[in-house]
């Protein structure tokens, strides 16, 4: 943990750095912070306590701060980061943070494409249930962490959900690593596929000699991580009849992650086991988030044409004779352009698709890209589906739910963007 008392996060709206926060105040840090514009996540931290200023200037940055640590979506060019390189204060990013506060834990590391913030929330369902008083941050909140997305614990184990983003867990330093899947993601940064799989080499490389990788080898692109492993656990090989609460054949394969690790741990298999069947998910996991006119809404951070195909999946398991009305907000254009085939594809378990708009964001490398918009989106999905709707915006979207639910439809808000104000529209209005 850092000697350092007074710290100002730039960019605290982000969901790891506003568990960053949480980390610091309970370890008896004062901390500041600041973003661009309000959010739930700052609403819930102000909540809290938390004392947040918008928008970010110079003037936030207060006279006693020691420590500044930024998210990775903050320009060099922030006005507060100039200012703090000006002062000469220590300026550290999201991930370099994260390094430093877990370098003395043993760290449960939970990496991969898909399914990574659902695995790191049924190991810390399991360790919770079984007594361990685990450290963890993750990237939802979760009613078992009373509604928030860390915890600070007395334990040596630090459970920690992995990015791969600008190759960001390299800062860790993994004792038990798992790695749910690898699928080409993030090509505004890596190269391709080949580029993308060997971040995950080079931290299965920084496991110590007696650290174990646990993984599926049934999973996509994961022998040459597995072949670097000085211990492996194989998932594949444990057979477990799951009764669980979140839907989906891939929320039971992470959950046998989750109680492989709670093993190694030797946890109360019994407790450990009642805690991964007994979670109920995370903020924007398949969240139950209410009803509209007897219709069931949903939001899910599904923005991958493999996670929307999943998601769907689980919807359909779910709810077999249900009209299924997805609403997604395509996240980058970038993303947009590299999976345009894919995302065309992957929508086929809805009975209904409806697209608002493109939400770009960390686009400003990708200009020699074709643009991409959402009506060509529409288009390519149209290709596959047989009712499909573009919206424009959110306004004319809610309005289009408005006028076409019916009672007993199911309504799935998905994407990474800002699409879960739709949710807030249409439950308010």
């Amino acid at each position: 943990m850092f000697a350092e008392k007074n710290f100002h996060l730039v960019g605290i709206g982000g969901i790891g750095v506003s568990g960053l926060g949480r980390i610091l105040r309970d370890s008896g840090k004062t901390v500041s912070g600041s973003d661009v514009e309000n959010s739930p996540v700052i609403e819930k931290l102000q909540a809290e306590g938390f004392s947040i200023s918008i928008p970010q200037r110079p003037e936030n940055l207060q006279m006693n701060a020691e420590v500044v640590i930024y998210s990775t979506a903050v320009s060099p060019k922030n006005s507060e980061l100039v200012e703090a390189k000006k002062r000469g204060l220590k300026v550290l990013s999201y991930p370099e943070a994260l390094g430093q506060i877990t370098k003395n834990k043993r760290v449960i590391a939970v990496a991969g494409t898909h399914g990574k913030t659902t695995t790191t929330s049924l190991i810390i369902a399991a360790c919770l249930a079984a007594g361990e008083d685990i450290s963890c941050l993750v990237g939802t909140n979760l009613t078992i962490l009373d509604d928030q997305n860390a915890r600070l614990g007395k334990s040596d184990w630090f459970v920690i959900e992995a990015c791969e983003y600008r190759r960001a867990f390299l800062n860790l330093c993994p004792t038990i690593l798992v790695v749910t899947n690898i699928e080409a993601e993030h090509l505004d940064y890596f190269q391709d596929l080949t580029d993308y799989e060997s971040a995950f080499i080079e931290l299965v490389r920084k496991l110590p000699e007696n650290g174990v990788l646990v993984a599926n080898s049934h999973e996509t692109n994961l022998s040459n991580v597995i072949s670097k492993a000085p211990h492996f656990f194989d998932a594949a090989n444990v057979q477990l009849n799951f009764s669980l609460k979140i839907p989906g054949e891939h929320n039971r394969r992470n959950a046998t992650l989750a109680f492989v690790v709670s093993e190694l741990l030797n946890l109360d298999a019994t407790k450990a086991y009642a805690g991964i069947e007994n979670f109920n998910g995370g903020w924007r996991r398949f969240e139950d988030r209410g009803e509209f006119h007897g219709a069931k809404i949903i939001d899910d951070y599904a923005h991958h044409p493999t996670e929307i195909q999943a998601t769907l999946a689980a919807a359909r398991e779910k709810f077999p004779t249900r009209r299924i009305i997805i609403v997604y907000q395509q996240h980058q254009v970038s993303r947009a352009k590299k999976f345009f085939t894919e995302l065309g594809a992957c929508f086929s378990e809805a009975d209904v698709v409806v697209i608002p708009n493109i939400y770009a964001v960390r686009d400003e490398n990708e200009k020699k890209l074709a643009e991409t918009t959402a009506k060509d989106l529409v288009k390519e999905i149209q290709k596959n589906h047989s009712e499909v709707h573009f919206t424009q915006n959110f306004e004319k979207t809610v309005a289009w739910l408005q006028e076409n639910l019916q009672k007993n439809d199911v309504v799935i808000v998905a994407g990474a963007g800002d699409v879960f104000r739709i949710t807030e529209k249409l439950l308010t209005s």
